[in-house]
Order: structure tokens, then C-alpha cells, then sequence
């Protein structure tokens, strides 16, 4: 065992032929060096705590030089003095370091989705919300230091531009730190009784004007996004549904959409009337996309961005922009338009696929019943007459008195 101040010169000294060399150094008392005959080079602390005698290795050199490891070597002596185990301390600040890596709010989230939220039909609405709206603010962080006040400065940014979306956010945050609660990842959850924006249901229904001037701007837009909204017309289903429509689901004249892709769990079908059928023909078809309104494997993500280029092209085409309307207003356009043809509500229920209650729940949501694939040809014909500035034809059928 040789004893020798430790300096850079002395640390690459050559090593042993066989077996390993140790070397004390005079400065700090325990502190050394090993020296294996392959070339590895340790540095290693000796002390006592509770009078039994430790060894442990402080680092590796070149990965660690001999500065760095003689202060730290000074800090495991220190802490060794106070009955402090360096090796402890590590395994402490590991479980540390796992437990603060586990309980960051992106941790518990995707926690969250997989065990909790899983089964949900809104699970994929779940993950796009986060993805865009949570995790950018709070993926990092620690999800016991989010506060009341992060809680609504997030969803005041977001109600600035989408109250009614800024109250689906606050129910997801609701139901993220509930569950954090349950398993007691938290204490307390910063989101409890925060107020949701004030909600008024939408009434906006294009004129026949408006919905002309939507079709031929999307018309001029093409594909996919303009075969799209001229589909959402037509169909009035909903703009998720619709945009994830895939080539399997279409049997001839009928889109049959599964209960997996709808808001209501419902299996619905879709009589395609004869101009949603020319749309459908208009669509270009990748040779292996699944899905109809795509330009390669994904369905259409962007919706503002969309809606924007559709609105400049309205505009050009109009001279105004049509205010304050949004895609979801096609879905009421439809069913207000279909009531005017004289078409009862069940009818127009049906066909949105809206859940219902009492008898008609148990309603055979893949049938084919003649009331629905009418109802879709006489909006179609009324579409079609509106786009082309004719009257509308004077043989549509009413299927019902109103109800």
C-alpha cells in the first residue's frame, strides 16, 4: 500500500503487470486510487460509520478526475462522520429521482389512459387534448406542484378562443387529478370546484345562400378536405366520424358506421344518396390507404387550419366571409332543412344517429329503413337544386306529419 499526495501525474501512472496497485493519497486521509493491470483506474474512499469499516468506490477515471472525485470522496467522509452511508444516500436519491420521473403529470397522465381511461370511446379525444393543450404546460412537472392557479391560467387561455372546449379541458383535468387522488399519487386536487364558462347551446343553420356558397368554395378546394365538408353536407354526420371514414365501411349505397367510431356507442348506417355517392367517386384512392378523405394513412387533423383556407375561399368567391358559422353548423343545417321538407324529428334523429331514449333505444341502428335513404335523397335533391340556383323539386315526399 503506497502512500503518495494524489495528483494528475500520479493518476495515470502505468499499471501493475499483474493483480492491482493501490495508492493513499496523504491529502485526504482514506481517499485512494486502484490501479488494475488491465488499466482500469478506481477512486475509493475507506471510513467507519457506526464503527464498522466501508469501502466505496467514488468514481471512474477518466469519466471522473481526480478533483471531482476528492471532493466527493470529502463529502462521503463528511457524511460518514454524521452516520450517513454514501451508498444509502444513492439508493435514496434513485428512489427519489424514480419517484419524481414517475409522479411528473405526463407519468400520471399516460397513467392515467392506460388503466383508467382505456375503455373509453372518448379516449382518443382525451390524448389530442392533452397532446395539445396539457403536456406542452405540464408534461415536466411534478403533478403535486400544479396549482389551483396553473390550473386557470390554463384553461383562461384556452376559453379565450373556445369556452365551450376550455369546459371539456377542465372536466379531463377534473378527472385526471380525481383518479391521481385514488391511487394517492396526491392529496388534494387543485381542480376542484373551479366554474365552467357559461355555455348557450348554438343555433346558427345556414341559409340556402350560405350553403351554396360553403359547397362551391369546397368545390374549388378539392380533395380531400373539399370532398369532405361537400360529405359532411349531405350526410350531416358528425366531422370525426366522417373524417375517419374508411373504404371498408361503404357496402354499395350504405356507410355502415361501427359502434367503435361513434359518439354514442351506436352501430349506425348511412343510406348514401345519389350525389354523396358522386362525392365518394370524386375521392382519390391511395393503393393502400384505408381511409377515403386522406392524402396518405392518416385521417385529416388541423381543423383551424382548414377552416381558415375554406373561409378564404368563401370569401374570394362571396366578396364576404359567412359569419360566425362553424363545420358543426352543417350537421343542424341538415336537420333544420330536412324538418322544412316536411321530414319528422325520429326520422332526422335517425338519421344523426342522436341517442335516444325509452323504446327507441332498442331501435336496430344498422337498419336500412326506407324513411332514412328517402329523407337523405330529398335533402340531396334540395342541395343539389339550392347549388344550382333552381327551385327545389316540387316531388319531394313528406314521410310524415311533424311530430
Amino acid at each position: 500500500m503506497a502512500r503518495q499526495r494524489l495528483t494528475d501525474r500520479s493518476v495515470t501512472k502505468k499499471p501493475p503487470s499483474k493483480g492491482q496497485l493501490e495508492l493513499w493519497d496523504t491529502v485526504l486521509p482514506g481517499f485512494g486510487l486502484r490501479i488494475s493491470y488491465g488499466g482500469r483506474r478506481t477512486f475509493f474512499v475507506m471510513t467507519r460509520i457506526y464503527g464498522r469499516q466501508v469501502r466505496r468506490t467514488v468514481g471512474i477515471y477518466p469519466v471522473m478526475k481526480l478533483a471531482e472525485a476528492r471532493a466527493k470522496a470529502r463529502d462521503i467522509l463528511s457524511d460518514a462522520a454524521k452516520g450517513i452511508d454514501a451508498k444509502e444516500r444513492e439508493a435514496q436519491d434513485r428512489r427519489a429521482a424514480e419517484r419524481e420521473r414517475r409522479n411528473t403529470f405526463r407519468a400520471v397522465a399516460e397513467e392515467f389512459m392506460a388503466d383508467h381511461a382505456r375503455g373509453f370511446k372518448t379516449a382518443g379525444e382525451y390524448q389530442r387534448k392533452l397532446d395539445v393543450d396539457i403536456l406542452p404546460e405540464w408534461g415536466g412537472r411534478l403533478i403535486a406542484d400544479i396549482t389551483r392557479a396553473d390550473v386557470k391560467a390554463l384553461l383562461r387561455a384556452k376559453a379565450r378562443t373556445a369556452p365551450v372546449a376550455a369546459n371539456r379541458l377542465l372536466a379531463l383535468i377534473g378527472r385526471i387529478f380525481n383518479w391521481a387522488l385514488d391511487e394517492d399519487i396526491i392529496t388534494a386536487s387543485p381542480a376542484v370546484r373551479i366554474k365552467p364558462e357559461p355555455e348557450t347551446e348554438r343555433e346558427r343553420v345556414l341559409t340556402d345562400a350560405e350553403l351554396r356558397d360553403v359547397w362551391l368554395a369546397a368545390e374549388d378546394i378539392g380533395f380531400p378536405l373539399g370532398h369532405l365538408v361537400r360529405f359532411l353536407i349531405l350526410t350531416g354526420q358528425r366531422r370525426g366520424e366522417a373524417s375517419g371514414l374508411m373504404w371498408k365501411e361503404i357496402d354499395g349505397d350504405e356507410w355502415r358506421l361501427p359502434a367503435a367510431r361513434t359518439k354514442t356507442g351506436a352501430g349506425h348506417l348511412v343510406p348514401l344518396s345519389y350525389l354523396a355517392r358522386d362525392v365518394l367517386a370524386g375521392c382519390s384512392s391511395f393503393e393502400s390507404a384505408e381511409l377515403v378523405f386522406t392524402n396518405g394513412t392518416r385521417p385529416l387533423l388541423g381543423w383551424s387550419k382548414f377552416k381558415k383556407r375554406l373561409d378564404r375561399a368563401i370569401t374570394e368567391q362571396r366578396g364576404e366571409p359567412i359569419a360566425d358559422w362553424h363545420l358543426h353548423d352543417l350537421r343542424r343545417t341538415l336537420a333544420t332543412g330536412m324538418r322544412s321538407l316536411g321530414i319528422d324529428r325520429l326520422t332526422v334523429s335517425k338519421v344523426l344517429n342522436h341517442a335516444e331514449g325509452g323504446a327507441t333505444r332498442i331501435y336496430d341502428r344498422y337498419a336500412a329503413d326506407p324513411e332514412k335513404r328517402q329523407a337523405l335523397e330529398a335533402w340531396a335533391q334540395h342541395v343539389e337544386a339550392v347549388v344550382e340556383g333552381k327551385p327545389a323539386p316540387s316531388n319531394v315526399i313528406k314521410l310524415r306529419e311533424g311530430v
